[in-house]
C-alpha cells in the first residue's frame, strides 16, 4: 500500500509583490519570468485590472512534478 500525503496550498494565489517579498526574488525578475512563462499567473480575465497573481498551485504541482513521485490531483 502506497502512503498518501496531503498538501494544503492556504493561498492559491499571491499577488506578485507579495510574491517576491516571501521569495527574496527581485519585482523585474519575477516580471521576466511571467513574460517568459516561467512563473504561472491567474489568467488575465479574471484578475483585477493591473493586478497580477502568481499561480502558487501551479507552482506547487510543477515543482512536485519534478519528483520521482506519482502525483494525483
Amino acid at each position: 500500500m502506497r502512503p498518501s500525503i496531503t498538501i494544503v496550498i492556504p493561498e492559491p494565489y499571491l499577488p506578485l509583490d507579495e510574491y517576491c517579498r516571501r521569495t527574496g526574488t527581485k519585482y523585474e525578475t519575477a516580471k521576466n519570468l511571467i513574460e517568459y512563462g516561467k512563473l504561472p499567473i491567474k489568467p488575465k480575465g479574471t484578475q483585477k485590472k493591473a493586478l497580477i497573481e502568481i499561480n502558487m498551485a501551479a507552482l506547487t504541482i510543477q515543482a512536485l512534478s519534478e519528483c520521482d513521485i506519482s502525483l494525483n490531483a
